[in-house]
């Protein structure tokens, strides 16, 4: 810590008086430093008990990261609802992918910083610099640098502003750092003041110190007369002593005898008081002395390291010439034989880069020369984001830029239709670009391509097994994933029409399912069985009726291939009666009605009677309905109607008379 000239000055003062200190002694008292108290922390207006030591610190409270860690546990640990941060963030992280898988695809990765890609966009339609201007300048330049190597530093910086006219291939740089090293100067002046100062307190000193040799001298002289008068009572010429009228010695005017100590002499304390002043007045001059050098240091360091950092700020600018010539004057201004470590790596990698840059862009001519403009615009993009204003770079062609300006148009729409996942205008892409471009591979794209083509009709075959199954939910999920994977998939449309096609159809059959259910037509239900087995597939109810249905109909049809065949033997009765039987579970059903009405057309006897019996017996004349079985039995003896008949109402008529009897 620095302190301050008037603080010495007052200690110094303070010991003189005290009796510490004389002219030419010094003395040192060691200081003990004070015990540093521990840290206390203060709660509103009142201080707060220390901690003990060794007690931990209590840890400082979360709740920012509570709440953050609350709010991101939500948003991706539940349920992503539609619209919500967590499903835009999905979404977006979608499409950074199909993104990523298109650029990969396409097989030419793109400056990743859209800065620098913006602006290497820019480069490739912007027109070249003439080569005489590019010749120009670089002639200029090197005046810079053969004026710093011959020591002309001044001169070199009137040339440097002289590059400024160049103002599409210096944009203003060298002003910059023709200002930057004006100040460096202002810098030195500075430092020229600060001597000039520090001069004139070496003579202050000088004129101090004189003065206080010579102070120093007549206060020895007087320490010496006193020590004697004091120790001899004389001095070394003593006079003569005063007498009265009578001649006798008179006594001196302390009233002390011969040895008696005389009083102090005020003129011998003023003296020590003004060397001491005079001391003083040296030290202060030599803090100052110091506090200027380490001013001075300071403004120069500071000064060092300023040019250093603008240097490589150039550095991360890309402006490597200027790299070089900053490093240049930096060793002319400071004097200094080599460049600081970082700087030096700076110059040596700005020119392996200005080095990079000329060969990108031989080798770029060349390929474009062979139609290999693929290579070439990889060879322009390195190029490009090694250093950006190299005159190799700067002097390119239009021309030959709007190779790789096309061919990055051409890549730009094929990504776009890769990640749309629009396949079918690619494919012409793709072959259109191969013809032009010579070096372009597509094979990568074409696989991809027939991969996402692949993946589309595996989703339409499972869905349309799906929808065999009656897996309607599990239908509509592989249409979708069909859809995302290849929307413009020619056969997703004619598939997903034929499936709502088919489940309206479906709808349609289970309404009219039904309705036949509902009016006992099973005739109807047996002829459409097929397409009423699609519609209820799956839905157990209706698979069971279909399947009594089905069994009733199976039943009538066994039914009347039995009474034809009766009938073609001669037993019109027992056909008859066999079909009459069968429409007890189908009494609506066109068919076996059709047919029972021409065989009783045959069987008039018969089936009189039987009808006659049936309808006695529905009035409970349960003797008559007997006798009129009996009458069918005698025409058609192995009735199953008429033989069943007879023995129930036989039984029945027994049991009423029993129970009257009892």
């Amino acid at each position: 810590m620095r302190i301050p000239v008037r603080k010495i000055k007052q200690i110094l003062l303070a010991a003189v008086v005290s009796g510490g200190i004389a002219y030419g002694q010094t003395t040192s008292t060691p200081v003990t430093p004070a015990p540093q108290a521990a840290p206390v922390t203060t709660t509103g207006n009142f201080p707060a008990v220390p901690p003990a030591p060794g007690t931990p610190a209590a840890p400082a409270a979360s709740g920012a990261d509570s709440s953050t860690s609350t709010a991101l546990d939500y948003l991706y640990n539940h349920k992503p609802q539609e619209g919500s941060a967590a499903d835009q963030a999905s979404q977006a992280n979608e499409a950074a992918k199909d993104r990523a898988i298109a650029a990969d695809a396409i097989g030419l990765g793109k400056i990743s910083d859209p800065q620098i890609r913006a602006r290497f966009e820019k480069y490739l339609g912007m027109s070249e610099i003439p080569a005489a201007d590019l010749t120009a300048y670089a002639q200029d330049m090197q005046k810079v640098r053969d004026l710093l190597r011959a020591n002309k530093t001044f001169e070199a910086w009137q040339q440097l502003r002289q590059l400024a006219r160049y103002q599409a291939i210096d944009a203003g740089v060298s002003i910059a750092l023709a200002d930057r090293i004006e100040s460096m100067w202002n810098t030195d002046k500075a430092s020229n003041r600060i001597d000039s100062d520090n001069q004139k307190l070496q003579q202050e000193i000088k004129q101090a110190n004189g003065n206080a040799d010579l102070m120093s001298t007549a206060i020895r002289k007087e320490d010496v007369i006193l020590y004697r008068e004091e120790n001899h009572g004389i001095t070394a010429k003593t006079p003569p002593k005063p007498t009265n009228n009578g001649g006798v010695p008179q006594a001196n005017s302390g009233g002390g005898g011969a040895g008696a100590p005389s009083m102090p002499s005020t003129q011998g304390i003023e003296g020590r008081m003004q060397l001491t002043e005079e001391y003083l007045r040296s030290l202060e001059a030599k803090a100052k002395i110091k506090l200027n050098e380490l001013k001075a240091e300071k403004l120069f360091e500071q000064a060092k390291s300023d040019f250093a950092d603008y240097t490589q700020t150039l550095f991360k600018s890309g402006l490597h010439q200027h790299v070089i010539l900053a490093a240049d004057f930096y060793r002319k201004i400071f004097d200094e034989d080599e460049y600081p470590p970082e700087m030096a790596n700076e110059v040596s990698a700005s020119l392996e880069m200005a080095r990079d840059v000329a060969s990108s862009i031989d080798v770029f001519r060349y390929k474009v020369s062979k139609n290999e403009i693929a290579a070439a615009t990889s060879r322009l993009q390195e190029a490009f984001t090694t250093s950006e204003f190299q005159p190799a770079l700067l002097g390119l062609e239009r021309p030959l830029k709007e190779k790789s300006d096309d061919y990055f148009t051409r890549l730009d729409k094929m990504e776009n239709l890769i990640e749309a996942r629009d396949f079918g205008p690619l494919e012409s892409q793709l072959n259109e670009t191969q013809k032009i471009v010579a070096d372009f591979d597509p094979t990568k794209a074409l696989a991809l391509v027939n991969a996402v083509k692949l993946e589309s009709k595996l989703h339409l075959g499972k869905a349309k097994l799906a929808a065999q199954q009656g897996d309607l939910k599990g239908a509509m999920e592989e249409f979708q994933d069909a859809a995302k994977a290849w929307p413009g998939n020619p056969a997703l449309q004619d598939s997903s029409t034929a499936f709502f096609d088919t489940q309206d159809t479906k709808n349609q059959s289970t309404t009219e399912f039904d309705r036949l259910i509902a009016e006992n037509n099973y005739r109807e239900l047996f002829d459409k069985q097929l397409q009423f087995g699609a519609a209820v597939h799956g839905d157990a109810k209706r698979e069971e009726q279909l399947k009594n249905a089905l069994e009733k109909i199976k039943n009538a049809e066994i039914a009347a291939e039995k009474a034809n065949v009766m009938r073609n033997a001669g037993d019109v009765y027992g056909a008859w009666e066999t079909i009459e039987l069968a429409s007890k579970d189908l009494p609506n059903d066109n068919k076996l009605n059709g047919l029972r009405a021409d065989l009783a057309g045959k069987g008039a006897e018969f089936v009189s009677a039987i009808n006659k019996a049936k309808d006695a017996e529905t009035r409970s004349e349960l003797g008559f309905s007997l006798t009129w079985y009996a009458v069918a039995q005698r025409y058609y003896p192995a009735s199953t109607m008429a033989n069943e008949a007879i023995e129930r109402l036989s039984k029945q008529i027994l049991g009423e008379g029993k129970a009257k009897t009892l």
